[in-house]
């Protein structure tokens, strides 16, 4: 990320958390930002999406945290222990910014917000089932998605005690407290006590929108995504960034379209990229996943 879309970021959290996603104006946040409005509108089309992209920022950052606190020597509990601690503290440390969109009720004003959220209880199951299987081997499988909602119920409603006085609440106890929880939770599905309601069939089908219906979809959207990511470094005019990014959207609604997709109107789309160097490589790589002989 470059510096000038980390400040926009940072100066958004801050006033997101002083007056209010919808209390704060575009403008604000770029002088906040020391920014043109302009320069605003060349790394996000809106406020909407800059919103969607605050979240990723903080997702990535609390991912990455937890990432570091594994500790190779240690056990599998033990890891599991540490990362639901780190996760515990960096949430505590942004409950502002939480309750601010709580308050607002943001989720229900953006669309792309709420598929975010959504891609991001799919993530989370994924990590729980790496965790459970290294503590409890395969045989938890089945149960991973029942353990996981027991589980974070848990922890968010702890957290939530605690949203008026952060700082009263001890994260290694809580975290303590949630790895007993998983073992009792996963020794009591083990063990034919608790019979799961969330099994795989149907995980799938209440999620179906967010699991990438092939490797081929999944690999198009990464490089469309790190097309925007090259955009947002650029130094362009303004409609000229607009057009480029309308045309990536266009590339993505075609690259869910599958067999259906437009090949003619795709190699046009492609061509308005060409005089950018910078796409050089992703260009190469869309040929390929769409199909697409030489020029």
């Amino acid at each position: 990320m470059n510096e000038t879309k980390k400040r926009i970021i940072e100066s958004a959290i801050a006033l997101f958390t002083e007056k209010g996603f919808h209390g704060t104006s575009i403008q604000e946040i770029a002088a906040r930002a020391e920014i043109s409005k302009g320069a605003f509108y060349l790394h996000f089309k809106s406020k909407d999406a800059l919103q969607v992209e605050i979240f990723r920022y903080y997702t990535s950052l609390i991912t990455n945290e937890m990432k570091n606190a594994v500790d190779p020597k240690q056990s599998a509990a033990e890891n599991y222990r540490r990362q639901t601690e780190v996760q515990i503290s960096q949430i505590q440390r942004h409950t502002d910014f939480i309750a601010m969109v709580v308050r607002d009720q943001a989720f229900n004003l953006n669309p792309e917000l709420i598929r975010f959220i959504e891609e991001l209880r799919v993530s989370q199951a994924e990590w729980y089932r790496d965790q459970l299987t290294a503590m409890y081997g395969e045989a938890v499988r089945p149960f991973i998605y029942d353990i996981s909602v027991i589980v974070e119920g848990t922890k968010n409603n702890y957290m939530q005690q605690f949203i008026s006085n952060p700082q009263s609440l001890n994260p290694k106890m809580l975290a303590e407290l949630i790895v007993l929880m998983t073992g009792h939770a996963a020794e009591g599905f083990l063990a034919g006590t608790y019979r799961p309601l969330l099994d795989e069939e149907t995980v799938r089908t209440l999620f179906s929108g967010f699991f990438p219906e092939s490797e081929e979809e999944a690999e198009l959207a990464g490089v469309i995504d790190e097309m925007r990511s090259i955009l947002s470094g650029l130094a362009l005019p303004r409609a000229t960034a607009q057009y480029l990014s309308s045309s990536l959207d266009f590339l993505g609604t075609q690259a869910d379209a599958g067999p259906s997709a437009d090949i003619t109107a795709i190699r046009g789309v492609l061509s308005v990229f060409r005089p950018y160097p910078e796409f050089g490589d992703s260009l190469r790589r869309l040929e390929e996943k769409f199909g697409l002989g030489e020029d």
